[in-house]
């Protein structure tokens, strides 16, 4: 009803702007008429009465749709200039939204807000008429201090227009400025006018930011689709934490970014990018020590009021961050309730993480926590497929599948690569003897040994019972042979203890070697199979080639 009664008043004083034309137009016939012909002058050039300013926000209704209210208000009210100034929420400085003028000499550049004679417009003070203007109060959007009767100056309602970040910060204001050559004051006819006219303008601001706050929320809605698209295409716990660093990367413009997960009494930095990243990437920090600990520990984000400060303990009160003006710190929060890290971002510039920024990025870390303990689920399901579960070590169909991929890439490289086979000497008499529980926890120390004295390209797996496999790549027989008597040594010093006793084990090495002995797995896996046989056979705790077997016979 109420909105009914606000537009049956706007087309009525539309029916009166018009009828006023006429009026006026007849008016001025009727003199022209009467007066003598005189040259008519030439008309004004283009775009006189159509400025167009720029950059103009995008929170602001048509510039088209405002001039023509503008231009009826002007003509009807016979005004020099009618002029609609807008600030956004925080800005310092009005700019010119729209205008319709018969002067040329208006301010194309912002102005600060408390300029001129509508300078003091404030609470308390809602309108500005003038008439006559004196001569020394300058109005802010004429480049040129000239002669003018009469100035309205009022501010259009923002009651539902978009509000600053910064509780303390300046509202968005709208302020409608009308002057004119004549110095009579303005009418309540008049001020009727211009009433319905600051209404209708009231309307189309609130229509638009309501317009542009859902084209916002949209454009959020996508950013976090995209985003949560990207994360939901890994799977591994290493790709999750680059997935989520090329998120964040493309939600904003962030000069560092880090991952930091909780294990025990730690948080370590999984992941960073940014300048100087390297000195960051694993390093570990008390649980609740700098800011990621405090955010993690609080389950909220940090610090409060976004921005940076040097002396700001990010990760822990013996590391700055130098250069940085903006940060963020979000927990990840698993099932919202148990935070098992923390998101990092930091910027140079001041005022980089708005609320609705941090919002998004909030979803954003909801659902990397959700990522990285599916991706952990992953990793241990891949665990569980593909190691022994008693010795940790590669299980006998990893080993199998590492074999064909090793042996390919020496065939197209021409590089050698040995098969090693060990086996622990007189294994069944320690298990008769001490239990299969004292048996197991010999496994898993030979176990140990073996991951431990071999290269991060070799590879070590359980074979069967207490049979081991070693694949050396890039090994010729000879380098081999040094590195499995290495391995060999280390094993005959370990010492068990067992009811008072000190028991000590050896192990038993055959060694077969790619292209030497063999050119294809099922025969390299024979021979060094019979080189094992042999050192058995020599009194064991000893490593034998195939080719030596050769020899012998």
């Amino acid at each position: 009803m109420k909105n009914l009664i606000l537009w049956l008043g706007i087309g009525i004083v539309v029916l009166t702007v018009f009828l006023l034309i006429v009026w006026r137009l007849r008016k001025k016939k009727v003199r022209n008429e009467r007066e003598p012909r005189v040259a008519a002058p030439s008309p004004p050039p283009a775009g006189h009465n159509d400025l167009q300013f720029s950059p103009r926000p995008q929170s602001l209704p048509s510039g088209d749709n405002v001039h023509l209210q503008l231009e009826i208000l002007r003509q009807t009210l016979d005004l020099t200039t009618a002029i609609l100034l807008w600030a956004g929420p925080g800005d310092k400085n009005l700019q010119i939204l729209s205008v319709a003028s018969q002067r040329d000499d208006i301010v194309r550049e912002p102005f600060p807000r408390g300029s001129g004679i509508i300078g003091g417009l404030r609470q308390g003070c809602p309108e500005i008429a003038v008439c006559p203007v004196p001569q020394h109060l300058a109005i802010p959007y004429y480049a040129a201090n000239r002669q003018t009767g009469s100035l309205l100056a009022l501010p259009i309602p923002m009651a539902a227009g978009p509000e600053s970040d910064d509780p303390n910060g300046l509202p968005a204001a709208a302020i409608l400025c009308l002057d004119r050559e004549s110095e009579s004051p303005w009418t309540r006819q008049e001020r009727e006018v211009v009433e319905l006219t600051c209404h209708k303008l009231s309307h189309d601001l609130r229509f638009t930011h309501k317009m542009e706050e859902t084209n916002r929320n949209m454009e959020a809605i996508h950013q976090i689709c995209m985003g949560m698209l990207e994360l939901n295409q890994v799977m591994g716990l290493q790709a999750v934490f680059e997935a989520t660093i090329k998120t964040i990367k493309q939600l904003t413009a962030a000069d560092f970014i880090a991952i930091s997960l909780l294990e025990g009494e730690e948080h370590r930095i999984v992941l960073a990018s940014g300048p100087k990243a390297g000195h960051f990437n694993d390093l570990s920090f008390p649980a609740d020590d700098g800011l990621v600990g405090q955010a993690i520990k609080l389950r909220r984000w940090m610090p409060a009021h976004g921005n940076y400060q040097e002396d700001y303990p990010v990760f822990s009160n013996s590391m700055r961050i130098a250069g940085l003006e903006s940060l963020l710190i979000l927990p990840l929060l698993k099932d919202e309730q148990e935070a098992i890290g923390a998101l990092t971002v930091a910027g140079r510039k001041p005022d980089m993480f708005p609320q609705e920024l941090r919002e998004i990025l909030e979803v954003i870390a909801c659902q990397v926590a959700t990522k990285i303990e599916l991706g952990r689920a992953h990793e241990k399901i891949c665990q569980l497929a593909t190691t022994d579960g008693l010795t940790g070590l590669a299980n006998h169909r990893t080993f199998q599948h590492a074999f064909d991929n090793m042996l390919h890439r020496a065939l197209r490289q021409s590089i050698p690569l040995t098969m090693v086979l060990c086996d622990l000497d007189y294994f069944k008499k320690i298990n008769d003897s001490f239990g299969h529980p004292f048996g197991d926890a010999v496994l898993q120390e030979v176990a140990g040994v073996l991951a431990g004295t071999i290269r991060k390209v070799d590879l070590a797996a359980r074979y069967g019972g207490e049979e081991f496999a070693l694949l050396l790549e890039d090994s010729s027989i000879s380098g081999a042979r040094k590195q499995v008597e290495r391995v060999r040594r280390a094993i005959s010093d370990l010492e068990f203890h067992h009811g008072g006793s000190i028991i000590k084990i050896s192990m038993s090495f055959g060694l077969s070697s790619f292209p030497e002995d063999a050119k294809n797995k099922d025969d390299l896996i024979k021979k060094a199979d019979q080189a094992l046989y042999h050192a058995k056979a020599r009194g064991r705790n000893r490593s034998v080639c195939w080719c030596d077997t050769q020899q012998a016979e």
